[in-house]
């Protein structure tokens, strides 16, 4: 029999479904302006599993994570995942402008003025070694100031199951991100969402693990998830900490040795290592 090929009318509007699809041609601030990927390298075991100075005070946090040894280590092993993502530049210019800069390693971001870094040099509270590993880590930054920042190897430093996924942190201390007037009304309706600190400030960015209505107030919605949404799934089960043995430990030891140890917050840390090894943007 003879074959019917498709009018052009047809195939214009399967063309015009399949962008509507990728977020192409909406006019609602969800349009596509700009593709970006990141290869994440997921660690069978951190640093900290491996440290026996550690064992014991991780092994409380596993146990008390209710995870199976092999949920936690899997096997040991190391594994690697690609993500695509689709921005909302119309939406959210500026943050997308950023983003795209720290995905290609090329944003630049000056050092924070001095005292905020350094503190207040009378400050009776603060230990001289603390003081003095301030200013030197203040003139590292300001040797280095002219150095662009990006997101290749930063890490997934934060999972509140279920909440969000937080990463991007770089360690870069004392620089500043730029800040923005970026304003729209997208909601964190959905899994696989990314989302921002509202009017910037922070390299860090979140991934919406199921829909979150409490981002709403803090963060502002910037794109989504357009290949390899399984990996939110995989970041979501990561284990992680849950803050009571590993807390508790630091702020001992901060106490004596008069650092700010004392002061860090060890809840919902990844016990898994996950790095952002590759990311770029595409045509």
């Amino acid at each position: 029999g003879k074959i019917n090929k498709p009018g052009k009318e047809e195939e214009e509007e399967e063309e015009e479904e399949v962008e509507m699809a990728n977020g192409v041609g909406k006019i609602d601030g969800t349009e596509i302006t700009n593709k970006v990927y990141m290869e994440f390298k997921i660690s069978g075991r951190t640093k900290a599993l491996e440290n026996p100075k550690w064992e014991k005070i991780i092994a409380r946090d596993k146990r008390a994570s209710g995870y199976t040894d092999a949920e936690f280590s899997q096997g040991g092993t190391d594994s690697s995942v690609r993500v695509v993502f689709g921005l909302y530049g119309n939406a959210a210019p500026d943050t997308t402008s950023a983003f795209m800069k720290l995905v290609q390693g090329q944003l630049k971001a000056p050092c924070i003025d001095e005292e905020d870094a350094t503190g207040d040099p009378e400050d009776m509270g603060t230990s001289q070694r603390t003081k003095l590993t301030r200013r030197q880590i203040y003139k590292q930054c300001k040797a280095q100031e002219d150095k662009p920042v990006g997101y290749e190897y930063s890490q997934l430093w934060r999972v509140i199951k279920d909440k969000r996924i937080d990463m991007g942190r770089i360690n870069r201390q004392y620089r500043q991100a730029p800040f923005n007037d970026d304003q729209n009304t997208l909601r964190h309706d959905a899994p696989g969402l990314l989302s921002s600190l509202k009017n910037g400030g922070e390299f860090e960015f979140t991934l919406t693990p199921t829909a979150n209505a409490e981002l709403d107030k803090t963060n502002i919605v910037f794109g989504k998830i357009l290949e390899g949404q399984e990996i939110v799934e995989l970041f979501n089960e990561t284990p992680a900490t849950k803050g009571q043995f590993l807390e508790g430990a630091f702020k001992f030891s901060g106490k004596i040795i008069g650092d700010g140890r004392a002061d860090l917050k060890t809840k919902n840390r990844p016990l898994q290592k996950i790095t952002i090894i590759k990311c770029g943007v595409l045509p």
